[in-house]
């Protein structure tokens, strides 16, 4: 099939259309449940300060403020922009840093089974509308204990882009107005969110050895200076481990 004949297809037509009847529906988008209000904060004190950092790291390595902020647009994603600037930095190769970006976000396709559980009422206008934006901390929050409803996911998540699009704008524009120590504690905010998100989730032996298996392994690749995709590595001990142990009669 070629393009003009795949763009015309009842296939695309039908799920853009599913797509914005999902995302662009503003009085949904207003409404919000007693739980938003926490969720908002977690996100605010996040997202704001690690934002900040990535946006005065770029441009303290000489990174046009154009192409800092169209990351923050285009790529969304900490972990890949923070990657991307430092080896654009160094003169790395585009195809290089594509290449390494997905291996970064490989990660994110272990979410997309466990949100088919969380969610079978999820329509593809609601996967169209909310994968783009899904991120680690979004993620966590969404199949928190109860589970956020499809309309708050979405909510949040667009709440989360706008965040950190504003942020990595405003490190930008803070740039030489922060003191130098202060940067390791910004760039903290993030992976303290998601670890403050997975601890409630630890409830029993199997998921408490999966965590430890992969906390362990990530400790390894980063005391050995292993590159950043190296991270896929825990992922997959830690989900291995978790499932000997289920196999061997533990419980989850």
């Amino acid at each position: 099939m070629g393009i003009s004949h795949f763009f015309d297809s009842q296939f695309f037509k039908s799920n853009l259309s599913a797509f914005f009847k999902s995302s662009v529906n503003l009085p949904e988008l207003l409404k919000f449940d007693s739980g938003a209000f926490g969720r908002i904060v977690a996100i605010l004190t996040t997202y704001t300060p690690s934002g900040i950092a990535y946006g005065t790291l770029a441009i303290a390595l000489h990174i046009p403020w154009y192409y800092t902020i169209s990351l923050s647009l285009v790529v969304y994603s900490g972990a890949v922009q923070s990657t991307f600037v430092g080896l654009w930095a160094i003169g790395l190769d585009p195809i290089t840093m594509v290449f390494t970006a997905l291996l970064l976000n490989l990660r994110h396709t272990f979410y997309g089974p466990h949100l088919e559980e969380k969610f079978p009422q999820m329509s593809s206008g609601d996967m169209y509308s909310i994968a783009p934006f899904l991120t680690d901390e979004i993620y966590a929050l969404a199949v928190s204990d109860p589970p956020m409803k499809i309309p708050e996911v979405r909510k949040l998540s667009y709440f989360a882009y706008s965040c950190w699009v504003l942020s990595s704008a405003l490190g930008v524009a803070l740039t030489g107005g922060l003191p130098a120590f202060l940067y390791p504690i910004l760039y903290l905010a993030l992976p303290a969110l998601f670890l403050a998100l997975m601890v409630p989730r630890v409830k029993g032996g199997s998921t408490a050895l999966s965590a430890a298996v992969s906390i362990a392994v990530t400790i390894v690749i980063k005391v050995n200076g292993l590159p950043e995709y190296s991270i896929l590595v825990s992922i997959g001990a830690g989900i291995l481990a978790g499932l000997v142990m289920l196999k061997l009669g533990g419980r989850e």
